[in-house]
């Protein structure tokens, strides 16, 4: 695959002992800011002056299962949807029968947004492969009687899963942050691929999201975990979808831009992998 091969290192770079260590919990928050604080006192209707207990005794229960970072470091209250000038536009859609996905929806934030902002429940859905993150965002939320939404456990790799066999074309918008920059190269491809084949054919359904990305793409070794990946540019992120859109015969239009983490997201990081944030908003034409 030419347009592949441009674009990945032949000497991967080994992840440096500042990513290998980083640290995966941080102290306890004095304070919780909006958005998130909002879902907590609007939805959950948690009283204000208890809602920094409520996140961080949450926070070490589930931690203390789960052992990520992402939760470790209250990931898990960046609500991304957010960020997307294009936000009002697609809520506006799902409120008009459009069906919504958050893929690799943890604890369910995103969905809880959209059902705040006024999307109707039955047309929002998350996906994830545990099941119990899913239903601890239920108790982090405190919504399981009243939410509505349908949570599906899929494993995207398993051609029998739900989600691929129920769902296959029917979202017009899927959310997936954090999601595509696990893999190498090649593996992403094929994500990229089980991920439009749940996209809706219409034209102008969008897959949407964040990841971490770098200022000059390459191939990261992780010994410690016995995994690498492909962490991109904007180029290279642009590239890999005109390959998915070549072999699926489609058309897209792939807008990517990438910005700095913010000192709360940036995770000790070293600086030679210059890292950032990697935003991308997918449409079909």
């Amino acid at each position: 695959m030419a347009i592949a091969d441009d674009f990945q290192d032949d000497a991967p770079v080994e992840a440096p002992p500042g990513v290998m260590n980083a640290k995966s919990i941080c102290d306890p928050l004095t304070e919780v800011i909006d958005p998130a604080r909002a879902i907590f006192e609007k939805w959950s209707k948690i009283p204000a002056c208890e809602v920094v207990e409520h996140v961080n005794n949450m926070r070490d229960r589930a931690y203390e299962v789960f052992r990520m970072p992402h939760i470790g470091l209250y990931g898990f209250l960046n609500i991304n949807l957010l960020d997307f000038d294009c936000y009002p536009e697609i809520l506006e859609s799902i409120k008009k029968g459009a069906l919504f996905l958050d893929l690799g929806c943890g604890f369910g934030q995103e969905v809880r947004q959209v059902v705040l902002d006024g999307g109707p429940p039955a047309n929002i859905f998350g996906a994830d492969l545990s099941n119990d993150l899913m239903d601890f965002g239920h108790e982090l939320f405190l919504d399981k009687e009243k939410l509505g939404v349908r949570f599906v456990q899929s494993d995207i790799f398993d051609h029998q899963s739900t989600l691929r066999l129920e769902f296959r074309g029917r979202f017009q918008v899927i959310h997936a942050s954090n999601f595509f920059h696990v893999w190498p190269w090649a593996t992403t491809i094929e994500v990229a691929k089980y991920v439009l084949d749940q996209l809706s054919d219409k034209p102008g359904s969008v897959i949407l999201g964040t990841q971490v990305g770098t200022k000059k793409a390459k191939n990261v070794r992780f010994p410690h975990v016995n995994k690498s990946a492909f962490f991109h540019s904007t180029e290279t992120w642009k590239k890999l979808w005109a390959v998915v859109a070549q072999e699926m015969a489609i058309q897209l239009d792939v807008q990517a831009t990438e910005s700095d983490f913010t000192d709360q997201d940036k995770n000790d990081w070293p600086e030679e992998l210059e890292f950032v944030r990697l935003r991308f908003v997918i449409r079909r034409v």
